[in-house]
């Protein structure tokens, strides 16, 4: 049976498409909504720019990946469910790095909402209305070091399987993170 998608996901699946055979810096938003029948004031309604659909792409798996940490699965889980996302789809992320540079970078607003997803979760989790700036920095620093050496393995740049990397990317976790980050499960 054929299943409905909704606005956003029909424009996913049309840019993703278009990248199967254009670099994602080349595909304009008048390609995006032809390619699905739509228009471009209607892809307005939902997206800023190209640059926020398809971080809008990897940001939804990558909030699925957060929503037991904690409970059923550890962080270093997390970090391996975000790069077995990415390898779902290799061609079209690997399209996103290389191509997808500049000031709205897919790589940088990508890394900025998994910032955002994890500050949020150390708040709700620790009971803290704000981080302490020290804190900030830590968690900052860790992910976007986290991120461009996912970028790197992926890029075929680091040898390991993804388990090993993701053991390997908690592991160098700032010792002031951990006890935020590497909680017991709560079952």
């Amino acid at each position: 049976m054929i299943q409905r998608q909704n606005t956003k996901s029909l424009l996913a699946a049309s840019l993703k498409e278009l990248a199967q055979s254009k670099p994602a810096d080349k595909i304009t938003v008048k390609e995006i909504t032809q390619n699905c029948g739509m228009t471009s004031p209607t892809f307005y309604n939902y997206f800023h720019d190209k640059y926020e659909l398809m971080a809008w792409i990897y940001n939804e798996k990558v909030e699925e990946a957060m929503e037991n940490l904690g409970d059923t699965i550890s962080f270093e889980d997390v970090v391996y469910k975000w790069i077995e996302t990415a390898l779902e789809d290799k061609e079209f992320y690997i399209n996103l790095l290389k191509n997808a540079v500049g000031q709205n970078a897919f790589r940088y607003t990508t890394n900025d909402h998994a910032i955002r997803l994890v500050s949020d979760w150390i708040k709700k989790r620790h009971n803290m209305p704000e981080l302490p700036h020290e804190i900030q920095f830590y968690l900052r620093f860790y992910m976007r070091a986290l991120s461009e050496t996912v970028n790197d393995w992926f890029l075929d740049k680091c040898p390991y399987s993804i388990r090993e990397l993701s053991k390997l990317l908690v592991e160098s976790m700032p010792n002031k993170l951990k006890p935020l980050l590497l909680v017991n499960f709560t079952i």
